[in-house]
């Protein structure tokens, strides 16, 4: 999951649990002090935030 995924991820859990998601550039801050700032992080998506993340990304087929 590269980063743009990853913020997404976040902002989708940030909705899911009524939290004001900080900006871009402070998450990717945050996220790269712990050393989570790579392109491709390891990271798996899961749970009802990977859920609404990717419903939300992806248009309907009709």
């Amino acid at each position: 999951m590269g980063p743009d995924c990853l913020y997404g991820l976040y902002t989708s859990w940030c909705l899911l649990h009524h939290i004001n998601p900080s900006a871009d550039i402070t998450f990717r801050a945050a996220m790269h002090r712990r050393g989570i700032d790579r392109p491709n992080c390891g990271r798996r998506m899961m749970g009802p935030a990977a859920t609404d993340y990717i419903l939300a990304s992806y248009p309907a087929t009709a």
